[in-house]
């Protein structure tokens, strides 16, 4: 049976193919460039800012420790806002700080307990919510991965408060931490039945500076889910939602399937 395709067209396929990864190989090396000059741009403009903002406690703090038993009670309450104001700037310029740091290499990965991880992000939680409050539920025999332990649970953090935070008003308030085995990543996620999140609202909790609006009340910088992404990323992985508003959300993270190094053998020592 005669070939299809002659000479002349798979030189040309070849062409073409080789063609087309060049393309991508460039797009891919503009979209770094892009995300590199992100980073400089973030890096800048949270630098700049701690400048302007420790000049402003400074004379607000002039104020109270000077001249607040002149001050009538509207004013007291004007440096109050104020000071409070800038704590909460303080703490987004130190969270955008942290956004453009985040870096894993594998010398600083280790292998890590995801169960004994979880525990220890609830422990800490514990003093700011009333976790005895919630059905805690933890998969027996999660999967011990290769990370950077400080990072990993920074993220297990960061899911359990939002958890926390936004399922207090339920009934029954449960949250699951749990995980799906795969032949090349695992899947975790963290289950709760909260408030949950408007389908169009879902990717905006992704973004930075993309508070949702049922969540403007609410303390923190709204950069908790950006840096976890950031730090899922890093690592190999992938981070998503599945929700619906008043049915609760689940989150979702997927970490590579990787074991620690094996050192490499040391030469049979050789007897004279």
């Amino acid at each position: 049976m005669r070939n299809a395709h002659t000479p002349s067209d798979t030189s040309t396929l070849i062409q073409e193919n080789f063609a087309l990864r060049q393309q991508l190989k460039t797009k891919e090396n503009l979209l770094k460039e892009k995300n590199e000059e992100l980073q400089r741009y973030l890096y800048t403009v949270a630098h700049e800012l701690k400048t302007p903002i420790v000049s402003i406690r400074g004379y607000a703090m002039i104020l109270q420790d000077y001249y607040l038993d002149t001050l009538n009670q509207d004013i007291r309450n004007y440096l109050e806002r104020i000071v409070t104001n800038l704590d909460q700037m303080e703490d987004l310029i130190k969270n955008l700080l942290d956004y453009t740091r985040i870096d894993v290499s594998a010398e600083e990965c280790e292998p890590v307990d995801m169960a004994e991880l979880f525990r220890e992000a609830l422990e800490e939680l514990a003093f700011v919510y009333p976790t005895d409050q919630f059905e805690i539920i933890i998969t027996p025999n999660l999967p011990t991965v290769f990370c950077k332990r400080s990072l990993m649970l920074r993220v297990l953090t960061n899911l359990l408060s939002n958890a926390l935070k936004y399922s207090g008003d339920s009934q029954q308030p449960r949250i699951e931490f749990s995980y799906v085995p795969g032949e090349i990543f695992h899947k975790f996620y963290l289950k709760d039945n909260g408030i949950g999140i408007a389908h169009h609202e879902l990717e905006k909790i992704f973004q930075i500076f993309g508070r949702l609006d049922s969540k403007k009340n609410t303390k923190g910088t709204g950069l908790g889910l950006v840096i976890s992404r950031r730090i899922i990323e890093k690592h190999g992985g992938e981070m998503w939602v599945e929700s619906a508003k008043g049915r609760g959300s689940t989150f979702y993270f997927t970490l590579p399937r990787q074991q620690q190094p094996t050192p490499a053998k040391q030469p049979a020592k050789t007897s004279h």
